[in-house]
This record gives structure tokens, C-alpha cells and sequence, in this order.
């Protein structure tokens, strides 16, 4: 009897999903990072990335970056913020 009118009741929907992003088409944003941030990500120190920063012109940084991020992102340096910021 019990189960009957569980049966029987309208479904709600599941709110807990409702509201997330990945569901709507939209894929979340990786964030701008901290240089400590981003050498724990790369897997190196962060006077690896300084000094691969200075040494080698944005592109080519870029590039390097992706070989050594483990989703492939590349990461640019953006000056006035102080922050590495992820590049397609």
C-alpha cells in the first residue's frame, strides 16, 4: 500500500543538478593562476617557470607549458595582474 502511493506520487526533479553548469552546455573556466599554483600543476618549482618565462619568448613558453600541463593547457603571463592565465 505504502509502495502504491509512493508509485503514484509526481516526480520532482533532482535540484541538486539543476543549477550545474556542465549540464547547460557551458564547461567551467580554469582559473588564472599563481606562479606557486602553477609550478605544483606543471610539476616543476616556480624558479623553473621564471626563469622559462624570461628565456623564452610568449609563444614559445606557451608551447612549453602545454607539454608539461597534464590537460594540455598552455598558460600565459599577464603582467599587471602577477597571474598565469590558460591559453587554448
Amino acid at each position: 500500500m505504502i509502495q502504491n502511493y509512493l508509485n503514484n506520487q509526481p516526480r520532482r526533479p533532482n535540484k541538486s543538478y539543476n543549477n550545474n553548469s556542465y549540464l547547460k552546455g557551458q564547461t567551467p573556466r580554469i582559473q588564472p593562476l599563481m606562479e606557486g599554483n602553477l609550478a605544483a600543476r606543471l610539476g616543476v618549482n616556480q624558479e623553473t617557470i621564471r626563469k622559462e618565462r624570461i628565456n623564452l619568448p610568449p609563444p614559445l613558453f606557451v608551447a612549453w607549458c602545454k607539454r608539461k600541463d597534464a590537460s594540455g593547457m598552455g598558460w600565459e603571463f599577464d603582467e599587471k595582474t602577477g597571474l598565469y592565465h590558460p591559453v587554448n
